[in-house]
């Protein structure tokens, strides 16, 4: 299964482009697919994770636009050719 991965921002640096298309085995979580593009791109853990090591709340995840705080959270199980976005916090006045 296809899953498209969109970044903007800091994590965009990280990554070097815009979009990253990965190709999972069978099912996957949203847990299970960040912690493979971690270990895929140097420097993306750091805007990923807080300093429990736990997924941060500064950066905004959604699939196909809803936020995986309204799905399942981390655990949102993905289906070939959703969208996940990370996106860091707006600010602004």
């Amino acid at each position: 299964m296809e899953v498209h991965f969109d970044f903007f921002g800091p994590m965009r640096d990280a990554v070097g482009r815009k979009r990253v298309t990965r190709t999972f085995d069978g099912t996957t979580t949203v847990d299970a697919a960040l912690e493979s593009l971690c270990a895929a791109f140097d420097g993306l853990t750091d805007h990923l994770r807080d300093d429990d090591g736990g997924w941060t709340r500064q950066v905004t995840v959604t699939v196909d636009g809803t936020n995986v705080r309204q799905l399942d959270g981390y655990g949102t199980t993905l289906s070939d050719g959703d969208v996940v976005r990370l996106a860091p916090p707006v600010v602004g006045g």
